[in-house]
Formats: structure tokens, sequence, C-alpha cells
């Protein structure tokens, strides 16, 4: 059997040793093994797992537009702005 070492966050782990102690698998690679085993039975799961939380990408493709929504919102810092702008001009999906 290989061996593999993932990182998670605190909350996840503590969510897999809460589920391992519920469901009673004999410890936290009994449950990931549980959770392959399940993907490879109903491989259809995995389209949600891997969109899951996300969500598709906007219709408006303009930075600009996009920017001037967020600013109109005055919810967001500059820093946050300024950063999200660069982010944005960086993608191959939006447009100047």
């Amino acid at each position: 059997m290989s061996t593999i070492n993932i990182s998670l966050p605190a909350e996840q782990v503590i969510f897999i040793d809460r589920l391992v102690t519920r469901y009673g698998f004999a410890n936290r690679s009994e449950f990931i093994r549980g959770l392959v085993r399940l993907i490879r039975h109903k491989p259809a799961i995995i389209q949600e797992t891997a969109t899951f939380p996300f969500f598709p990408a906007p219709p408006n493709q303009s930075v600009n537009a996009i920017m001037t929504d967020f600013r109109n919102t005055k919810k967001y810092s500059k820093a946050f702005l300024k950063d999200l702008e660069a982010g944005l001009k960086q993608s191959s999906y939006f447009k100047p």
C-alpha cells in the first residue's frame, strides 16, 4: 500500500475526525479509502466535487465593468480592489 500526504485546514481535519468517529471508521486513512471507493462506484459525484463551492465564470469579461461594480458597493478596501484588478488583468478570461 502506498502512502500519500495531504494538507488540510484544521477545521477540515476536525470534521473528518468527527465523521470517522460517527461512522465507525478505523482511522482517517480508512475514511479516505472509503471516499475513493465511493467515487469509483459513482464517478458522477466527482463533477460536483470539482466545482463546489465555485461558481461558473461570470458572463461579464470586462475588467473595467467588474471593477466599477465592486467599487460601487463601497464594501472593499482600496488594497483589495487594487489586488482584484491586478488579478483580473492577469487572467486570460477577462478583457480590459
